[in-house]
């Protein structure tokens, strides 16, 4: 019985990797350009990093406010995860390590809250071959298979400080080890994103609290010279990282099962309901399209785009969930049947 369910659920999944195979390969034909990765990726890369200089040099010189600044970084980055993966997936210049190395760094810098992607590289390979189990350690990291509490709320926002808290509470061993990790992994630019963040919460919180008592709290010299760099910075990329990072790990924890998966198919979920489009646009639609991937893992993220009806309509067809809200009250195990 078992053998005959593993061929059955095999058959849903090759049934599934034709559809998208062939959807891209359309594409592909139809436009050339898209069959050549390097450039696109390039062309990708380039675009959203002058997007966010023109964004900054708008906010720096008055031109826009800091509320749009920070919404269009925080979409323009949300390319840039896209790539970050497919280059971890090593979908653009595999043959040139200088150029894919520079694109590696790159999408880290301009994302500066987050892990470093050439650790981020083995904890993924490893999110492959594990998805939905504890040995999945990439999706755990982010709060996948945790109640929605408070601390899986914060870890969502904040996975290094999340995560520091998750290990003080609960009865972790070797803490100092594990913390220690956590700050190696996301340093240097995570550290000194996460010091900025809470520094600028720190300082108007306090500067709020007074003001509301009828006065003002009065700051050294040398702490105004340099929270002037904190506001500027938080503006350009901080808050926008906090904002997107947000938006794709509750949109990633939540579309990935984690318990009750034994299967390809039950890896994932298709999240694409219209509420969730405010969280889907910081995270360039990945809770309609990060599922196709999972089936056909060597497809760049905007091929994905692309065959996503045709996609669809097969992963309906052989059993993936769409929009399971149910996912939210069972900590992200897959529904029993």
């Amino acid at each position: 019985m078992t053998t005959q369910t593993n061929q059955s659920e095999q058959e849903k999944v090759n049934a599934i990797r034709q559809v998208i195979r062939e959807s891209g390969d359309r594409w592909r034909a139809r436009f050339p350009i898209l069959g050549n990765n390097d450039l696109m990726g390039l062309l990708i890369f380039t675009a959203s990093i002058l997007g966010i200089g023109a964004s900054a040099y708008g906010y720096l010189s008055g031109a826009i406010g800091a509320l749009t600044c920070i919404v269009i970084v925080a979409f323009l980055t949300s390319l840039l995860h896209e790539l970050e993966h497919d280059l971890i997936h090593w979908q653009y210049f595999k043959k040139n390590k200088v150029v894919h190395n520079f694109m590696m760094f790159g999408v880290w810098f301009f994302r500066p809250g987050t892990i470093n992607p050439w650790i981020r590289r083995h904890l993924h390979f490893l999110h492959h071959k594990t998805s939905g189990t504890d040995k999945d350690i990439e999706e755990r990291g982010i709060g996948n298979g945790q109640a929605y509490s408070p601390l899986r709320w914060w870890i969502m926002f904040d996975p290094v400080v999340g995560n520091i808290a998750k290990i003080l509470i609960e009865p972790e061993s070797r803490k100092a080890f594990r913390i220690a990790r956590l700050f190696a992994a996301y340093f240097p630019f995570g550290v000194v994103t996460i010091l900025c963040w809470y520094a600028f919460l720190g300082f108007h919180l306090v500067n709020g609290i007074t003001h509301l008592a009828g006065s003002d709290f009065v700051w050294s010299e040398v702490t105004l010279h340099y929270m002037g760099y904190v506001d500027k910075a938080v503006v350009l990329l901080i808050a926008p990282h906090y904002l997107r990072s947000f938006c794709l790990i509750f949109i990633s924890s939540s579309m990935h099962y984690y318990g009750n998966v034994d299967s390809m198919i039950k890896q994932t979920q298709v999240l694409n309901a219209w509420y969730f489009w405010p969280f889907q646009l910081f995270c360039f639609n990945f809770g309609s399209t990060h599922g196709i991937h999972h089936f056909v893992v060597g497809e760049p993220f905007y091929i994905r785009q692309l065959t996503e009806n045709d996609a669809h309509k097969a992963m309906r067809e052989n059993g993936v969930p769409f929009n399971d809200l149910g996912t939210f009250k069972r900590s992200n195990r897959f529904p029993q049947t």
